[in-house]
């Protein structure tokens, strides 16, 4: 019989592309027997486009139909059935097929009468040389797997013919075998409709081949096969179709007995999958892998139709297409393959070594822990911190993690609420050392330098090459003044702050461009603002102008912040929302300590305290007048000020510029911080720290500094050396603060309350203990001390700037004014009904002793006032004749009574168990799967290495020569598989690179240069004599225009 041939074209959209597709089946050198339209919920524009093609019938419909389906109702119009000679040419909108295509696919199929399926090679539209499909399979688990896609064609693969299945793009099919089987699964589409075909005309006893030479072009319209593109939509929906289609395909093929079992599977694989999404940098996936799983496990009512017509067409067992598969092994070969040649074929730039051991950074570490030890030498054998704003934590993990969240809160007399986000992270600190939670302190201090030193040393990195000039970088971090104040002080959430700023700037300039460096970044984002609520203003000012510039990464910087928001949203709630004291969210969390605002000339000079006044003491011993500290110190300073203005006037403008907009942004937060007064420490107001805000100027100024000295190159060498001494002497004596005597920190009990009581406590630790304190003013200070007393982790800002139990307050207040006057009053049935087991009366803090000395420094006391002593001589007379307290003895913390008679247990406010169980849950969700993405791959370390290490710096890029078309066995090689998002994402350590400091131009999708943390094979590379460490040729003459400070060049691929 003759031959004939119904070719049917499928449209949906494009009008101008479906002219091109039916010009060129009318040129074909074998013309079609029949041409069918198929106008799939198209405009008329589609029907026109028909019509002037001149097919022979055109089927409409209004539903916007799958490839599948829409070939299915173009095929209800053809009324005799298919014989042996009759075959359907199946054509998209967008499938341009050459001349002689249709000849050759039949001349295909003519070849051996089992052959009932003939596949083209489908090349892209754009640029013929490459092969987007030809050829498709799937694993012994039934994993799809394209044979050849997105190789350029050289002829490799023209002698492989015999395959599972092809693409439906262009597919030649014999019109009985497709009537037999069904067609294809209606349930299907556009993704793995060919391969299920494929199969099941296996299944059926024919074959199906490639023939390679006959050629069909395709855009990727997404009408017939998988839709191309890297847009987020696009990449969404094709993720959901394919896992879609691979569940429906589980279902269909699985035997009987093993169906319940896959269907209950479906939803933990989903889970799991969506975990290893996110350890692969694929997060914007996960939502596609459940929305097709509940697709598939509750809204795919096709499965038992799929599986009755597979089983009616069946004529041969699945071992005859068990050697068409593709075995893991096999697959894992092809990918290791596939990565070997993964690259860029126009321009790539070299990584250089990071030369920690070789570029001395290794050393100055391991000379700043030695420096740090000797200066905080009395502090080595502490098991506990004392001073400033230092208190214990809670002796077990268990009540650690107690604290953490919504529910009681244990401050005071108690109240329902929000724990500070700070709170968690002396969760995770304390949890460290499980053993003893208060140690992390201490080792906190201890290596406080070093760590310092290796952040500093890190972020220098992103701005310089020059082994020299990071170390620069780094000792200018180290010996920050705010850093080193906080440590004199006793503050550790602004030692936590500049411990991790520099971490943050690290992941942060690369945000836009890796899933893993935003993940980072949102993690060291919430450790900073825990630590430092005042830093969100400005950080959230820097996050929206990286949001600004993101480009294509602007949904990775867009979900930085989302950790920060879910860690303070009930602390929002109780203390923004409901109350509306917005400012309250942005006091210091820990333990209070008095604060005293200084001057601009500090602040300009990085200072959390005042400038001069840390050199007063030697200044006097050495007989130095004070008017000189005043010229000398600013002085010393000047060179460091002059390296962050030199840099915008040599290369990397635009990067120094960014960089001191961050110093700038911080010395203004200072400033405001300094009269933010909306906390108080027994009684007294107290502002929200500068230091913290400081750090980030330091950031700021150091950064913009380092960036002028790579500018200068070897001439900023002299420069270096005199910002760094005089940066060395100005703050010598708070580096000293130790061994000079002038730090407030030392080796603590462990205990915040008398041994006796402490003792109490653990019998019985729903205890509490009234300490009264004397004040100079002539006033007593009273608390009511649950349990142990002070312990940094049960700490509340809820509690300092606000008043959550008023009430209860007053009536303690008013007791101890009993108490420590003859007033005749009965106090045991009110220290019973406040649950009050202890009366302790204290010293004065030196805490709040500082900020009474500020307020009547100027007051002169007369004969008449009051002072402390007497208050407490007072004290002790009316307590000791009061018969409802009995007099324990001296403690180290003040004098002691003990309530004769049993207190009560006041009654806890009840706790929603709803809200104590969501908070921690979200918590733990959110950072969870911010840590897995953040976890740096075998992947992510390799595209790192072709990304420089320097961001703001336009490096010499190095040209591939082009491919040989005669000769390019590389060529032969599979180019890397792109993942379904079209993102291959490093690690979080990675360069953006960009303009400015904080995140890159996103451009390029697909491209996602990463740095990780240094690796052995880093560490240990890249030795130089040199202290200056000169970059290699290609980054360190790479120019000083003003291209220079603009993005690198985009890459291209392998060939």
């Amino acid at each position: 019989m003759e031959t004939r041939v119904t070719v049917l074209v499928v449209a949906h959209s494009s009008a101008e592309r479906l002219r091109r597709t039916l010009a060129a089946v009318s040129a074909q050198t074998r013309p079609a027997d029949r041409v069918i339209g198929v106008a799939v919920d198209a405009k008329d524009e589609i029907v026109r486009a028909f019509d002037d093609g001149r097919v022979d019938q055109i089927v409409t419909t209004s539903e916007n139909l799958p490839f599948g389906r829409a070939v299915a109702a173009g095929l209800r119009i053809v009324e005799e059935p298919g014989g042996e000679d009759d075959y359907l040419w199946l054509l998209a909108q967008d499938t341009a097929p050459e001349p002689t295509a249709l000849a050759r696919l039949l001349a295909g199929v003519e070849v051996a009468p089992s052959v009932a399926v003939a596949g083209p090679k489908v090349v892209d539209a754009d640029d013929p040389r490459r092969i987007r499909s030809l050829g498709e399979t799937m694993t012994t688990l039934g994993r799809t797997v394209e044979l050849v896609t997105d190789e350029l064609d050289q002829g490799q693969h023209d002698g492989e013919t015999d395959v599972l299945a092809v693409s439906p793009i262009g597919m030649l099919v014999r019109a009985s075998v497709f009537e037999e089987i069904g067609g294809f699964d209606p349930a299907l589409g556009p993704v793995d409709d060919g391969l299920d075909l494929g199969v099941r005309v296996r299944l059926a006893g024919s074959r199906v081949t490639l023939v390679p030479e006959a050629v069909v072009s395709s855009a990727g319209d997404g009408v017939a096969g998988a839709p191309r593109g890297r847009g987020w939509g696009t990449a969404q929906r094709r993720a959901r179709l394919a896992r879609s289609a691979e569940i429906h395909r589980r279902l269909v093929y699985s035997r009987a007995a093993l169906l319940p079992l896959h269907w209950l599977s479906i939803l933990p694989l989903a889970v799991a999958r969506s975990i290893a999404l996110l350890v692969l940098k694929r997060p914007g996936l996960v939502g596609s892998e459940f929305r097709a799983a509940f697709r598939a496990a509750f809204a795919d009512p096709r499965v038992f139709a799929a599986r009755s017509n597979l089983a009616g067409s069946r004529r041969v067992g699945w071992s005859t297409i068990s050697d068409l598969r593709m075995p893991w092994r096999e697959l894992r070969r092809r990918r290791d393959l596939e990565r070997e040649v993964s690259g860029d074929d126009r321009e790539w730039v070299e990584r250089t070594d990071l030369r920690f051991f070789g570029g001395g950074g290794a050393w100055f570490v391991l000379g700043s822990a030695v420096l740090g030890l000797v200066l905080l030498l009395p502090l080595v054998p502490a098991t506990v911190l004392d001073g400033g704003a230092l208190l214990p934590l809670s002796r077990s993990v268990t009540e650690l993690w107690a604290n953490v969240g919504w529910g009681w809160r244990d401050v005071g007399t108690g109240f329902v609420g929000a724990s500070d986000p700070f709170t968690v992270v002396v969760a995770v600190l304390g949890t460290l050392t499980f053993w003893d939670p208060s140690f992390s302190l201490v080792l906190v201090w201890l290596v406080a330098f070093p760590l310092a030193t290796l952040g500093g040393w890190m972020a220098a990195t992103r701005l310089t090459e020059r082994s020299g000039y990071r170390i620069v970088g780094a000792v200018l971090w180290t010996l920050s003044p705010t850093f080193l104040a906080a440590l004199a002080d006793g503050r550790p959430t602004a030692v936590l702050v500049h411990l991790t700023l520099p971490w943050l700037f690290l992941a942060g300039t690369s945000a836009a461009r890796s899933w893993a460096s935003a993940a980072a970044t949102s993690v060291l984002l919430a450790i900073v603002v825990a630590c430092a609520p005042v830093l969100a203003l400005p950080l959230g000012v820097i996050w929206l102008l990286a949001l600004v510039s993101a480009g294509r990464g602007v949904f990775r910087v867009l979900l930085v912040p989302v950790p920060t928001l879910v860690l303070f949203a009930p602390l929002v709630w109780q203390q923004g929302i409901q109350p509306a004291r917005w400012l309250a969210l942005l006091a210091d969390p820990g333990a209070g300590a008095a604060t005293t605002a200084v001057g601009p000339a500090s602040i300009l000079s990085g200072f959390p305290v005042d400038r001069d006044s840390t050199w007063s003491g030697l200044a006097t011993g050495w007989s130095l007048p004070a008017d000189i500290l005043s010229i000398v110190l600013p002085v010393l300073l000047v060179p460091l000020a002059l390296l962050a203005l030199a840099g915008l006037f040599v290369r990397g403008q635009r990067r120094t510029l960014v960089l001191l907009g961050i110093a700038l942004l911080g010395a203004g937060t200072a400033v405001a911080a300094g009269s933010l007064t909306i906390a108080t420490l027994d009684g007294e107001p107290i502002s929200v720290w500068q230091g913290s805000a400081l750090s980030l100027y330091w950031l700021g100024l150091s950064g913009a500094a380092l960036s002028g000295l790579d500018g200068l190159r070897r001439r900023g060498l002299v420069p270096a050396v005199v910002a760094v001494l005089g940066l060395a002497v100005v703050v010598a004596p708070l580096a000293a603060a130790k061994p000079l005597g002038s730090s407030s920190v030392v080796a603590g009990s462990g205990r915040t309350l008398p041994a006796y009581v402490d003792a109490a406590a653990s019998e019985d630790p729903g205890i509490g203990t009234l300490q009264i304190t004397p004040l100079a003013d002539g006033s007593i200070a009273v608390r009511y001390l649950p349990g142990r007393g002070d312990l940094l982790d049960d700490q509340s800002t809820v509690r300092r700037t606000s008043d959550p139990t008023g009430g209860t307050d007053t009536r303690i207040a008013e007791l101890a004014g009993n108490l420590v006057s003859r007033s005749g009053l009965d106090a045991a049935p009110e220290l019973a009904a406040l649950g009050i087991d202890f009366v302790l009366l204290a010293e004065e803090p030196s805490e709040v002793a500082a900020l009474d000395d500020a307020a009547i420094d100027d007051a002169a006391p007369t004969g008449s006032e009051r002072g402390p002593d007497e208050l407490a001589a007072d004290a002790v007379a009316a307590l000791t004749a009061n018969p409802a307290v009995e007099y324990v003895g001296p403690t180290d913390a003040g004098e002691l009574w003990r309530n004769v008679g049993e207190a009560e247990r006041p009654e806890q406010d009840a706790v929603d168990p709803f809200w104590s169980t969501v908070v921690p849950v979200a918590w733990i969700a959110v950072f969870l799967i911010a840590l897995l993405i953040a976890v740096p791959t075998a992947a992510s370390r390799e595209a790192a290495r072709r990304r420089p290490r320097t961001v703001g710096i336009r490096p010499a890029a190095r040209r591939r020569a082009a491919p040989d078309e005669a000769d390019g066995a590389i060529d032969a090689l599979p180019d890397l598989v792109e993942p379904a998002d079209g993102q291959s994402d490093p690690d979080w350590s990675d360069d953006a690179p960009v303009d400015g400091a904080i995140a890159s131009d996103g451009d390029g999708e697909g491209e996602t240069p990463d740095g990780d943390a240094p690796t052995v094979e880093e560490l240990e590379s890249g030795v130089s004599a040199d202290p200056l460490d000169e970059p290699t040729s290609e980054t360190a003459d790479a120019g000083s225009t003003d291209e220079d400070d603009e993005s690198p060049s985009r890459t291209g691929e392998t060939r």
